[in-house]
């Protein structure tokens, strides 16, 4: 009798070594699951902070760009003005003045601008005389 009750609890002490290793088993599945989602979401966390980067970088870009363009433009509307400028000046005196030492004679409106040459398309002789005729369209 002595014996089928060794043997007994030889066979629980198995079964519950048993439980025990799937316990183990089962808890470090568990452990590798979470320590995987753990790096995905850290993962993911980077490369949403990448973007974000990005997205900050490209925005610096368009800002120095624009301000770029503001300062181009701005120079234009400088230049632009101060030819505006200096059209009114010389409006107000078409007769000329002593003072400035140059004559201006322009009427309100301007004539049409000039075309450029174009090698392929224009003879030099069709293009030196529209320029003669601008001159004189111009006095």
């Amino acid at each position: 009798m002595n014996g089928l009750i060794k043997e007994q609890q030889d066979l629980e002490k198995g079964e519950r070594n048993r439980l025990r290793e799937e316990k183990d088993k089962q808890q470090d599945k568990q452990t590798e699951s979470e320590k995987r989602e753990k790096e995905k979401e850290q993962h993911e966390k980077e490369e949403h902070e990448k973007y974000r980067e990005f997205e900050i970088e490209w925005m610096k870009f368009e800002r120095n760009k624009m301000d770029f363009e503001l300062q181009t433009n701005g120079t234009v509307v400088k230049n632009a003005s101060s030819v505006k400028r200096q059209d009114e000046e010389g409006e107000g005196n078409k007769e000329g003045s002593v003072a400035s030492g140059h004559t201006r004679q322009r009427i309100g409106t301007k004539g049409p601008k000039m075309p450029c040459f174009d090698e392929r398309s224009d003879d030099m002789d069709s293009f030196l005389h529209r320029v003669e005729v601008y001159a004189d369209s111009q006095r």
